[in-house]
């Protein structure tokens, strides 16, 4: 099998119980690996003031912020690298989360971006997933997002769900990287909209490209097919069912295809996920060659 290494793994760190929970399953992936672990942490710029009070001034300034959370990311960083023999840097920056994120991803030439995210589901997970999905929207390279509740070390059983959409079978390519390295038995959920059976057969090429690919990367797995009017729902469903260890969904939230709604389908999973999602995004070339093969055949209909 081709190269199957992840080299540069970003993890964004607020101190909080969700993104330690993140960390801790990838401090356990970067040994599967050897990567290189970065740490990130982002202060808020509207945090710098001075507060005088009965002659007792607290420094809040920028800089003395800076250097506190410095230190304290440092001490972090290495007492990881110490512990665990790994190879880890960090930053520290000041701005917005979800810029910030994607600006180092690309500084450091991520190959994974990995986060905590809150594993609550009704209308408040709306708004506590988003930096999660912003994240997973923008970043070229593939964002898993780690859920609280429970310690994450392996993932023995892997839910891929393929839709109707172009470039439903690009992520397979990074994902079969977690997939060997973790031995998993891949579950192949193929979902069709209620009123789009008449791609039946366009859904079962993909399947049989998939595979096919399966065969040759020698990583065990099965098919089954779904009719829904609500394709989230039902991914998240038969991850409940299947008890599965981790969702792998194509993040392609730049298109727009009637029926499909390809964006929602990405942010109710994050949102609502209680297992680890694995956010890919196709690549743009691919997206524009794809587009125009998909409305060809759209007028053809």
């Amino acid at each position: 099998m081709e190269n199957l290494s992840i080299n540069n793994i970003l993890v964004p760190i607020d101190y909080s119980k969700t993104s330690l929970n993140a960390l801790d399953y990838v401090v356990n992936l970067s040994h599967n690996y050897q990567s290189t672990l970065h740490l990130l942490h982002i202060i808020d710029p509207d945090t710098y003031l001075s507060i005088s009070e009965n002659g007792l001034e607290l420094d809040l300034s920028r800089e003395s912020i800076i250097q506190r959370e410095k230190r304290k990311l440092a001490k972090l960083a290495d007492s990881i690298a110490e512990k665990e023999q790994l190879t880890v840097y960090f930053h520290c920056v000041v701005g917005e989360v979800v810029r910030e994120i994607i600006h180092i991803a690309e500084q450091i030439s991520a190959d994974m971006i990995v986060m905590g995210t809150h594993g609550i589901s009704g209308f408040k997970s709306f708004f506590m997933g988003t930096n999660a999905f912003e994240v997973s929207k923008k970043s070229s390279c593939p964002v898993l997002t780690i859920p609280t509740g429970k310690k994450w070390r392996n993932f023995e059983k892997v839910l891929f769900p393929v839709r109707t959409i172009p470039n439903a079978l690009h992520k397979y390519e990074f994902a079969k990287k977690i997939i060997a390295k973790h031995q998993s038995e891949l579950v192949i959920l193929a979902l069709l909209d209620n009123d789009s059976a008449k791609k039946t057969n366009y859904l079962d090429q993909e399947l049989k490209t998939l595979n096919e690919k399966l065969i040759e990367d020698n990583i065990k797995g099965y098919s089954i097919f779904s009719y829904t009017d609500s394709l989230a729902y039902t991914a998240l469903k038969k991850s409940d069912e299947l008890e599965v260890d981790l969702m792998i969904i194509t993040a392609d939230f730049n298109y727009s295809i009637e029926d499909y709604f390809v964006g929602p389908f990405a942010q109710q999973v994050l949102n609502h996920a209680k297992i680890p999602i694995l956010s890919i995004r196709p690549q743009e070339s691919t997206l524009v060659t794809e587009k125009v093969l998909v409305n060809e055949n759209h007028d053809k209909q």
